[in-house]
C-alpha cells in the first residue's frame, strides 16, 4: 500500500496542480478579455455617446427658448415684417454655431463609433453586434449629401442611437460591476 501510495502521491499532485494551475489561467485570461472589452470598445463608445446625448439635449433647449423668443419679436413688428433679416441675424448666427458644432462634435463622435465598432468589434457582444447595421445605416445618412426633401422622406429617428445606447450602457455597467467585483444587488 506505501508503494502505491507513494507511486500516486505525485501523480494526483501534479494533475491538482494542473487543473488549479489551468482554471487560474482560464480566470485571468478571460478576466483581460472582459477588461479589454471595457476599455477598448464599450468606454469608448459609451464615451462618445454621452457626448452626443449631451449636446442633443442642450441643443433641444437651445432650439426651444430660440423658437419662443423669435415669436415674441415677430409678434412686436407689424405683418408683413419688413425688416425681418436684420432681426433675424443673431437667430441665424445661433443657428449657424449650432450645424458647425453638430458636424465638427456630434457627426465626428457618431463616426468614431463606427471606427471603433470597425477595429474592435471582435470585443463586443452579440446582442451589441447585431445593432451595427441599424446603426451604421443611421450614420450613413448624415454623412450623405441629401437635399432636405429627401431626408424628410427617409425615415431617420434617433431610434438607433438609443437602443446601441442601452446596449452599450448595460454591457459597459455589468463589466464595470464584474471587474470591481462588486456582487450584483
Amino acid at each position: 500500500m506505501d508503494v502505491v501510495f507513494q507511486i500516486l502521491s505525485p501523480v494526483v499532485a501534479a494533475f491538482v496542480t494542473y487543473l488549479f494551475t489551468s482554471m487560474h489561467y482560464r480566470r485571468k485570461t478571460w478576466g483581460e478579455f472582459k477588461l479589454r472589452r471595457f476599455d477598448e470598445f464599450y468606454g469608448p463608445i459609451l464615451d462618445q455617446i454621452k457626448l452626443v446625448t449631451a449636446n442633443s439635449i442642450n441643443t433641444s433647449k437651445v432650439n426651444d427658448a430660440s423658437e419662443q423668443a423669435w415669436q415674441e419679436e415677430c409678434e412686436k413688428h407689424p405683418h408683413p415684417f419688413e425688416d425681418h433679416d436684420k432681426h433675424f441675424e443673431p437667430f441665424q448666427k445661433a443657428l449657424d454655431y449650432e450645424n458647425e458644432r453638430f458636424h465638427k462634435e456630434d457627426i465626428s463622435a457618431l463616426v468614431k463609433i463606427l471606427e471603433i465598432f470597425k477595429s474592435k468589434g471582435r470585443l463586443a457582444y452579440p446582442s451589441t453586434e447585431k445593432l451595427f447595421p441599424e446603426y451604421l445605416q443611421y450614420v450613413d445618412l448624415f454623412l450623405r449629401p441629401l437635399p432636405y426633401e429627401v431626408q424628410k422622406k427617409l425615415d431617420h429617428s434617433a431610434e438607433p442611437l438609443a437602443k446601441l445606447h442601452a446596449d452599450v450602457e448595460a454591457h459597459f455597467n455589468n463589466l464595470k460591476r464584474k471587474l470591481s467585483g462588486e456582487k450584483r444587488v
